[in-house]
């Protein structure tokens, strides 16, 4: 046999292998076994359904016995089958439309999920459950939150600003600083929580849940807390020079109060911040990153929703006393009026050299927080001034 006479063979011999395959396999891969030689023809409509229905019409048909191990994620997915052909043919598209592996014997047609395909499943179940937990959830900071009509979320929450609903929230609608809307057509599975504002459920929204609505002078204050601290024009909002001028004098003056309140503590906190100034400064940027993170998980139950005000009132106490400690720190080393200098002094000079520089629209404020940031992260090491101060070789 020459060289072209072997090349003619080979190629024939690849063409048939696939049909001598087949032909040798009277089912798909996916099934173990042989059906019997009289397996009838079996005719299957069926507009609407599932897999399982339609496993279970042809075992009816064939008078076979079926036994299902599959997961019901798998054998419940949606079919919609109109089909007259011979039983094995209909096995074979309905094993491939439900990822499913079978073997018969003795009558008994007993299926099961194919391996790898669950495994894909399996991840991406799993991917989506997480997805649901997470990804779904919407929380804003600083700035109110809309839930479209076709949209549908896990959570929402709103921290210094409102929650405004016209599709579909699974659990609760959270809102610390604001109010809650339920818009006609929303629906919310959970709670519609509001602190420092009101809950409204139009004609035609659904609430499921309890509508909470914290009013009164102390939540309300609370939610401008709130506002203030995380979104408001005071802090990360440039609304002009009366926003910042009134943003100036409303530091200057508490500054000044809080002097005049807490000497001692506010001496300790200065010498923890001398003495450890690296470990302050991480605190304080513990602080800013960590802030978010905490009010999402508080407000994951209905239980820590009530602890986001304290929390926030936390924040904005820390900050507070952290511009305190830092224009104290700059007072004291000003070379004017060493003679007789007192803390309220102290504080009064840094206070107006600090409020100055934030009048400079978006640097001063960017400022104004970095150095009460650190100054903050002092104050909660040191457990506002309790701890005893720490002292360097």
């Amino acid at each position: 046999m020459n060289a072209t006479r072997l090349i003619v063979v080979l190629a024939v011999a690849l063409v048939l292998l696939p049909v001598l395959v087949l032909e040798a396999t009277p089912t798909s891969g996916r099934l173990e076994g042989r059906l019997p030689d009289n397996a009838p023809v079996v005719s299957i409509d069926q507009p609407r359904g599932t897999v399982l229905d339609a496993l279970s019409a042809l075992t009816k048909q064939t008078g076979w016995t079926l036994v299902v191990t599959a997961p019901e994620s798998v054998t419940t997915r949606p079919l919609t089958l109109q089909v007259s052909k011979p039983a094995g043919e209909v096995l074979d598209l309905l094993l491939d439309a439900g990822s499913l592996r079978a073997s018969f014997a003795d009558g008994v047609l007993r299926v099961r999920a194919d391996a790898t395909a669950a495994a894909g499943d399996s991840w991406r179940e799993r991917w989506r459950e997480r997805r649901g937990r997470h990804g779904s959830e919407r929380v804003a900071f600083g700035h109110s939150l809309n839930v479209g009509a076709e949209e549908t979320v896990d959570k929402a929450v709103a921290i210094g600003g409102s929650v405004t609903i016209a599709g579909h929230v699974r659990r609760d609608a959270v809102a610390v600083g604001g109010s809650v809307t339920l818009l006609p057509g929303a629906r919310v599975a959970g709670d519609a929580v509001a602190v420092g504002g009101t809950v409204s459920v139009a004609e035609g929204a659904t609430l499921e849940g309890d509508n909470v609505s914290l009013g009164g002078a102390i939540p309300t204050t609370v939610g401008s807390m709130a506002r203030w601290a995380v979104g408001g024009p005071h802090m990360f909002s440039m609304w002009g020079f009366a926003s910042r001028f009134t943003r100036a004098v409303l530091l200057f003056v508490i500054a000044l109060l809080i002097a005049a309140a807490f000497p001692n503590p506010l001496t300790r906190i200065g010498a923890y911040l001398v003495n450890r100034p690296g470990l302050s400064a991480l605190g304080g940027v513990a602080i800013v990153l960590g802030f978010a993170p905490f009010c999402v998980l508080l407000a994951v139950t209905i239980i820590g929703i009530p602890l986001i005000p304290v929390a926030v009132m936390l924040l904005v106490a820390l900050f507070l006393f952290g511009f305190t400690v830092s224009a104290a720190w700059l007072g004291d080393r000003m070379p004017v009026s060493q003679e007789g200098k007192t803390l309220i002094k102290s504080v009064a000079w840094g206070s107006a050299i600090l409020v100055v520089v934030g009048l400079v629209p978006w640097i001063g404020t960017a400022v104004l927080i970095l150095v009460a940031a650190v100054s903050a992260g002092a104050t909660l090491l040191s457990r506002f001034g309790r701890r005893a101060e720490i002292v360097t070789a």
